[in-house]
């Protein structure tokens, strides 16, 4: 990167938003809440992050500010095969901006350029990829139309300090959604077990399930819009048919169901 001699680094806002990200604990909001708290920081008129898994294809439907569906189905289905900047930098290290990389004489004739940046006014562009030790997990890319500054040296420098962080969460939320989505296979299968075992109504499993969740009987009719009194006659028709007297009967039964068939 260029020399940092005259960059003033606003250290406070770095660990600021590093406590304020790292917070994070669902991989699900993690890329919404991160852009959020990032606009702060590298102030930007559009943004998108993409998440990707281990043989780097997308994951669910990426996060964008100010670039709508109809922008973004567009771009999935043609101009990311036009989009010069991803071919340079997709899935390399370091932070780049578009002035950097370009000779805009040339480039904003381009299809790319004008049938798609320019007519949604994305002038200016910088961004980072995120990886774990050589893992590709995801990546930013910020925009600016052309009456904003464009991205400065500055800029770059917090994208590379924050992309390591969040390479270490994100990694994380990772982990920890691969460990949520197991266990909630594991419980799917284990309810229906005992739903056929105990031959339970729809209505019995949505109770049994909410049950499990550690969920209140105030809780379950709210959830359920049924009556607390409803709920209690299910309850006693699951302890019935599962020979049980209790929540905690009815929880260790499904827990040693659990451990049997690990």
């Amino acid at each position: 990167m260029k020399n940092l001699e005259n960059t003033l680094i606003e250290w406070e806002k770095i660990f600021n938003f590093i406590c304020e990200t790292g917070q994070i604990n669902s991989l699900n909001n993690y890329s919404y809440y991160f852009l959020k708290k990032l606009n702060n920081l590298i102030p930007f008129f559009a943004a998108n992050f993409f998440l990707f898994d281990e043989q780097e294809k997308i994951m669910g439907e990426p996060i964008c500010f100010n670039i709508n569906q109809k922008q973004l189905t567009l771009y999935s289905n043609y101009y990311y095969k036009l989009d010069n900047i991803r071919q340079l930098v997709f899935n390399q290290p370091g932070a780049t901006k578009s002035t950097d990389l370009l000779d805009y004489t040339t480039w904003s004739k381009s299809e790319y350029f004008t049938d798609f940046l320019a007519k949604n006014n994305l002038y200016y562009s910088a961004g980072i990829d995120i990886h774990y030790q050589n893992r590709l997990l995801g990546t930013i890319s910020l925009f600016r139309e052309r009456s904003e500054p464009d991205f400065s040296l500055k800029d770059l420098i917090y994208l590379e300090l924050i992309a390591k962080h969040a390479a270490n969460q994100v990694y994380k939320l990772f982990l920890l959604n691969n460990i949520k989505q197991k266990k909630e296979l594991k419980t799917k299968l284990i309810m229906k077990k005992i739903s056929q075992e105990f031959e339970l109504t729809e209505r019995e499993k949505e109770v049994l399930n909410l049950l499990l969740a550690g969920q209140s009987n105030q809780k379950i009719a709210k959830e359920l819009f049924i009556s607390i009194n409803t709920v209690k006659k299910h309850l006693s028709n699951i302890y019935q048919k599962a020979k049980v007297k209790s929540r905690t009967e009815l929880t260790a039964l499904v827990f040693k169901s659990k451990i049997n068939n690990s």
